[in-house]
């Protein structure tokens, strides 16, 4: 009976012993699997790192490009004025013309002695309104640069521009990105105009304000926020 006993649990040992292999070969397969994933993760890890180094560096390539295409636009407008307000059809056939003896009426004869001198002048881009529509802005482009600001201050000192009886805005012709960017400092401007504190909006855009005998720059909406609050205080 021993013998037997002995024999059978020999038998279980070896079963055991067979499985316990069985297992052990499996663990080991599976670590080789494993270090296996790692190293593909690791390798895939080191490839993500790499694409968003490449990613967060043509993302600065294109902003400056953005601001390059964006400054080039706006210099190519250097010399462009922007008329709203004219009543669709007023300037009938030849545009050029029309507009270069209404500006002059507009802001005063009395300042220009020669012609003025327009090399081309259009409607925006916009599709022709209806009736009842806001009319499209005329874009006029002039040979000298000087005259281009010469209106724009002449405008600005009438304050209001009348051609029968429809009021009519004179405004540097930019891009549209440059646009909003300037009017985010449309509601800082309008408290400054309440408090008769002199300002002006500069290329690009940029807030020069005058105050107390020193001129202070802001090129964000919220400091020049920030300053008229802490002058309000004052």
């Amino acid at each position: 009976m021993k013998s037997d006993l002995f024999q059978h649990i020999d038998t279980k040992t070896a079963d055991i012993q067979i499985k316990l292999t069985n297992i052990q070969g499996s663990l080991s397969t599976l670590a080789e699997q494993v270090a296996e994933v790692e190293n593909r993760v690791s390798t895939n890890e080191n490839n993500l790192q790499g694409a968003a180094d490449r990613i967060t560096q043509l993302e600065k390539e294109m902003s400056s490009l953005k601001d390059k295409t964006q400054d080039l636009e706006n210099r190519s407008r250097r010399s462009n004025i922007r008329l709203v307000g004219l009543p669709e059809g007023s300037e009938g056939q030849d545009t050029v013309g029309f507009v270069a003896q209404l500006i002059p009426q507009l802001v005063g004869q009395d300042h220009f002695k020669d012609p003025l001198i327009i090399e081309r002048a259009h409607h925006s881009s916009a599709p022709k309104p209806g009736n009842a529509d806001r009319p499209r802005p005329i874009i006029m482009k002039l040979l000298n640069f000087r005259d281009k600001e010469r209106i724009l201050r002449l405008a600005g000192e009438k304050s209001e521009l009348y051609y029968n009886g429809k009021r009519m805005f004179l405004f540097p012709d930019f891009s549209i990105e440059l646009q909003n960017k300037r009017k985010e400092f449309n509601q800082v401007k309008r408290k400054l105009n309440e408090k008769g504190v002199k300002y002006a909006l500069t290329y690009p855009a940029k807030l020069r304000v005058e105050y107390k005998g020193m001129k202070r720059f802001f090129i964000s909406p919220h400091e020049a926020e920030n300053f008229v609050r802490e002058m309000e205080k004052n």
